[in-house]
This record gives structure tokens, sequence and C-alpha cells, in this order.
């Protein structure tokens, strides 16, 4: 469904800002030990997709997974499936790394960070067809890389585990940092009509069916891609971006290359245009919102609120309103924050793995949601 186009093919403007954005990638995989040096460190595999790419996952594996509940039994293990942000232009898991290690020491799950396609080389809906190839080598025996995910993952432990790792597919949860935030709310969507072919609909990738609760961490995520970053109403206390940021223009140049404006009205592409009130989203969807106030996505996700709450779901959804910080601070290096909002990070980051145990423990798929800080 997705269309590709060669990086030479561009316009040079959009060549010289996209080899811009795409610097962070050159840095190598072992700075890992230095960002996140308390690991558990992520090994890289591609799986196949439904088309001819193979799709790169970062798995980050338990040092001490769950014990089997027999012998010779594989070793069930929770699974958080992660997407990292960037507008669909940038962006990798390696940005991911702390806050996935942090989840797997935490949780005793495995977590899998996706490198999905991106623009310009990709277009819409490529990085969602990848999210959706990766939670069905998860879920689904049928489809691509369900045989190639769990083989990679038990021959880089055969030195360590004498039991094989299987995923527990009861237990699985979804995280997502902005255009990451976007994908995460898709995977729990059912629209009427896909973009390709409006006679067609685009069902959710999970079984309706499915009896548990499933806890999609929304961090300041893009709901709505009709608008570019600088079209965007600015909250007080953010400046715009001035000199040479400005004079980049690389979000205003290079994400249209992804999703045109006349692609960003379908809910597909700005999950937040979704018709709450008619069954799109799962009825087994917990999700936690995290609003830094110092964003141009949170007036939106504010009205997106309203509608969750218009369709009677509001009691499924939490919200973190966090003060001060800027939309993706929570992916910054330490570094570059200050003592506050490094507090804050691992304050919200902490609320994020309560969220998660909280559903994946709940009794007959009953728990406490939709609290407000």
């Amino acid at each position: 469904m997705s269309e590709r186009t060669s990086l030479w093919s561009q316009p040079f403007g959009v060549q010289w800002r996209k080899a811009i954005v795409s610097l962070p990638r050159a840095v190598p995989n072992f700075s890992l030990h230095l960002l996140s040096p308390e690991g558990p460190q992520p090994k890289v595999f591609k799986i196949p997709s439904r088309g001819k790419h193979q799709i790169p996952v970062w798995v980050f594996i338990p040092a001490h997974p769950p014990k089997p509940v027999a012998v010779d039994s594989p070793q069930k293990v929770p699974v958080l499936i992660d997407f990292h942000g960037g507008g669909f232009i940038q962006g990798s898991c390696l940005e991911q790394a702390p806050f996935c290690a942090k989840m797997v020491r935490e949780l005793d799950c495995i977590a899998i960070s996706v490198d999905y396609r991106l623009g310009p080389v990709n277009r819409f809906p490529a990085a969602l067809e990848d999210a959706e190839d990766v939670i069905n080598a998860v879920l689904d025996p049928s489809k691509p890389g369900y045989r190639e995910l769990r083989v990679a993952v038990n021959q880089s432990q055969e030195k360590v585990q004498r039991a094989a790792l299987e995923f527990d597919k009861n237990r699985i949860a979804f995280s997502g940092f902005s255009s990451g935030g976007n994908i995460v709310l898709n995977m729990a969507l059912s629209v009427s009509t896909s973009p390709g072919d409006p006679s067609k609909p685009w069902p959710c990738v999970i079984p309706q069916s499915f009896p548990w609760p499933i806890p999609l961490l929304l961090f300041y995520p893009a709901l709505d891609t009709r608008q570019l970053p600088h079209e965007r109403s600015r909250p007080p206390g953010l400046e715009a971006p001035k000199g040479f940021l400005q004079n980049l223009k690389l979000e205003t140049e290079l994400m249209p290359t992804y999703v045109t404006k006349e692609q960003a009205q379908h809910p597909r592409a700005s999950p937040g245009l979704g018709d709450m009130e008619h069954g799109e989203l799962h009825k087994q969807a917990k999700m936690l919102l995290v609003l830094p106030d110092l964003d141009t996505l949170t007036a939106y996700s504010g009205r997106w609120v309203d509608k969750v709450t218009a369709a009677g779901r509001r009691d499924d959804l939490s919200i973190e309103n966090v003060k001060g910080v800027l939309h993706g601070w929570t992916q910054f290096p330490d570094a570059w924050l200050n003592d506050e909002q490094k507090r804050l990070k691992m304050q919200t980051f902490d609320r994020a793995r309560d969220f998660v145990r909280e559903a994946w423990t709940a009794q007959n798929g009953v728990a406490s949601y939709g609290a407000e800080h």
C-alpha cells in the first residue's frame, strides 16, 4: 500500500535536510553503554514484512525472566512494543534505549523497539504497516516474522537460558513518543476506509476478541498531522525557533514528503480524528497520555480527550500534565536536562511502568484507570 521512492529522486533541498536529520543515526550502538549503562543492551534483528523489505527491531531481553511453570516449558514473558518519535522523517531506536531498558528491568518484560520506515524515501502509511507487521510477528503464527522473531530471540539466549523464551500474548503493551504516539493509537483503532482504497475497511490489528487490558503509553502524541509545527498555536512560555533553526525549515520541507496535506485528513494519518463514539477504539485499550505544557501538540490532545469523554471512555484514560518541560524532553540525554527536568522524566517513566504493571496484573480485565495528575 505504501509508496517508496529514491532519496536521490527528491529535490536537493529535501536531500540535504534529510542528511541533517539522519546524523544521529550515525552514533554507534556501543554508545548505549554510556547512555544506558544499567542495561539490558538491545539485540538488533531484522524480521520479514508483508512486502519485500526487512524491519529492524531492537529487542531488549530481561536478565532474569520469569521461571517456566513446568520443566522444559517455555518461559512466558510479557511484551512492550515501542515506537520512537521524529515526525515520520527522523528519530531512531537509539533514543528509546534508556526507556525500554528501564521497562525491561522493572517489569521483567521483553521490549521491542521498531525501526519503522521514514520519509522521504517511504510514504504514508509505511510506518503503520511496519508497526502492524511487528505486532503480528508477536501475536499471529500465520504472519511473516512470527517464527523468525522467536528464533532470533532464543538463539541470542542459548548461552544463558535453559528454557526457551516465549511471548506472553495475553500481556502486551505499546509505547510511543510524538509520531510514535500516533502509531500507538492507530494500533488500537479500526477505521471504515483504507487510505489507498476507500471501499475497504482497515480493522484494528489486535483481534476484537482480545480479552485483557492493553496499555497504550502516549507520550505527547502527534494525533493530528494536518498542521505542520510552524502552523500550530504556541502555548504561553514557548518561543518560536529563531535564527539558524528557523531557517533550516526541516519539518516544513520534510514532513510533507511522508504524509501530504490531503492524506493528513485521513484518520489513519491523524488518529485523533477517529470516530470514538462508534467503536473505533479497541474496547480493551487503556491509555496513559503524557502532556508537557510547553508543547504545540498539547492543545489538540486536549480536544481529543473531550472526544474520548464524549464516547464514554474517560475511565480508560489517565492524563499526566507535566509543567515546565518541552515536547520530547523524556528522550533528551540527561546531560541536556536540569535536575528538575530529570526528576520529572524519571517520575513520568515510573508512572508509565506502574500503569503497565497495573494492566498486566488486573484480575478479570478490571483495573482502576482514569486518574489525572
